[in-house]
């Protein structure tokens, strides 16, 4: 009888609820000593991830983005902007005869100033554009919740600051200059857009006519109307002029 008596007594369920307590407690914090584990791991797994982005996504000349990202970032940024109801710009960037420069000085040099070129242009955009070395001496910027007056305007900051500044080669100092072509998804032409890669098409076509018509220019070519127009006629911003198409 004491024996029972004691297994009923209140100092007897304390102790037992003491010791589900404290083993609840053991637990807890096993559990979370392993949760930190976890947190520490996907951390390291992130970086190494971040790690393998940049190895992908980053162009080994200039420092920044390459035509892989740019061809992710697009469909993410059309999608949004289709979303959300904003317009999105590409300027699109080709160096005038920058072949004669790497003929001249070489291509290390020449590197080198593709190079300053991309700090130019990262200097000169937001931080939530995409600046992207597309290829050779083309660089593109995509330009998110941006409508074509104001892409016009970056692109023309961009035409006079690489126009004005001296690039050096050895002893030499060498003049570089760019045709820019702009071209922009307004509100209402996403009805009418089948593939996002012909926002930077369009800015390309843009950009030649540049090539085609003295070189060291801006071009705004806008996307095809609803009526499909293959070739709409286009602003040429420093001059003021009609580029013939």
């Amino acid at each position: 009888m004491n024996s029972l008596a004691e297994s009923k007594s209140p100092r007897s369920l304390f102790s037992k609820e003491s010791y589900l307590v404290n083993w609840l407690l053991k637990i807890n914090q096993h559990i979370a000593e392993k949760n930190k584990q976890l947190i520490l791991e996907n951390d390291r797994l992130q970086s190494t991830i971040g790690r393998l982005e940049d190895v992908n996504f980053i162009d080994d000349t200039t420092g920044i983005r390459n035509k892989r990202y740019l061809q992710i970032r697009l469909r993410e940024e059309y999608a949004r902007a289709c979303r959300h109801g904003f317009s999105l710009s590409a300027v699109f960037i080709d160096l005038d005869d920058f072949k004669s420069v790497n003929d001249r000085y070489g291509h290390v040099n020449g590197d080198r100033l593709l190079k300053e070129v991309a700090s130019i242009l990262d200097s000169l955009c937001r931080s939530e554009d995409a600046v992207v070395r597309f290829g050779g001496e083309e660089f593109v910027v995509l330009m998110s919740d941006t409508d074509g007056d104001k892409a016009v305007v970056l692109a023309e900051r961009i035409r006079k600051a690489i126009g004005d500044h001296p690039f050096r080669c050895g002893d030499a100092t060498v003049s570089l200059s760019a045709s820019i072509g702009v071209s922009t998804f307004a509100v209402g032409d996403y009805a009418y857009v089948s593939d996002p890669e012909s926002l930077i098409e369009m800015a390309d076509r843009a950009m030649y006519m540049v090539k085609r018509n003295g070189k060291n220019n801006t071009f705004y070519l806008p996307f095809p109307s609803e009526e499909h127009i293959p070739f709409p006629s286009g602003v040429a911003v420093r001059h003021h002029q009609e580029l013939s198409l």
